[in-house]
């Protein structure tokens, strides 16, 4: 039997021109989401701490009275490091000092230097995640990232790259595996595999975090 029009369908697609891989957008430059990174087969291996317990070889106090959680850049030429300010005399909880270039962590206590940006927790700054609701980029540089988390939304949250995510208002619940991992505030979720999934499921309204990782985090919902 022919067809109605004299021409095969798989003719026509032959005919028709195909997409070409610059007109795919880079992530970047999308208006929604990146498409959430697969499920790893290794979990993240999430412990959670109050603030006040934070495993010594994690935790920093600098001679200002703040204390926090502490991770230095992936390495490169512009390495900075960054403290994610958890308890303070002087800088509020949940704000995150930067530090200059190549500072580690011995040379920070031993020289005492000033933070060369102080990233405030309620300041709105940086840039929204396309496609995503109450999450920003605080920074990106330096071999860090900062993120701002809150409220969550409806729909669950997938990560990549992230150490750690401090909870200052609310809770929000980690999937660690296929275990659910309640981090209510006051604690601080601590993640062991950075390259592994992370999912965060929704909190309440009132969940604030903040969180900090690596130069290359995804954020996707999923």
């Amino acid at each position: 039997m022919g067809w109605l029009f004299g021409k095969k369908p798989r003719e026509e697609w032959r005919d028709k021109p195909q997409a070409i891989t610059s007109a795919i957008p880079r992530d970047d430059d999308r208006a929604g989401p990146v498409p959430p990174p697969p499920r790893t087969p290794h979990p993240p291996d999430v412990t959670i701490h109050a603030f006040a317990d934070v495993p010594d070889q994690r935790l920093m106090r600098l001679a200002t009275g703040s204390a926090g959680f502490f991770l230095e850049g992936e390495k490169g030429m512009d390495r900075a490091a960054a403290l994610l300010v958890l308890t303070s005399s002087e800088a509020a909880p949940g704000d995150v000092l930067l530090f200059s270039p190549s500072s580690s962590f011995e040379e920070i206590l031993a020289a005492r230097p000033r933070p060369q940006h102080h990233i405030r927790r309620d300041d709105l700054s940086g840039r929204g995640v396309p496609g995503i609701t109450g999450l920003r980029t605080r920074h990106a540089g330096g071999g860090l990232t900062v993120l701002r988390l809150g409220p969550p939304p409806g729909a669950r949250w997938v990560f990549v790259g992230l150490h750690a995510i401090a909870v200052f208002a609310g809770k929000v619940t980690l999937v660690d595996g296929e275990e659910s991992k309640v981090v209510p505030a006051g604690n601080i979720a601590l993640v062991g595999a950075p390259t592994a999934t992370l999912y965060l499921e929704a909190g309440n309204d009132s969940a604030l975090a903040v969180a900090v990782g690596g130069a290359r985090v995804v954020s996707a919902l999923g």
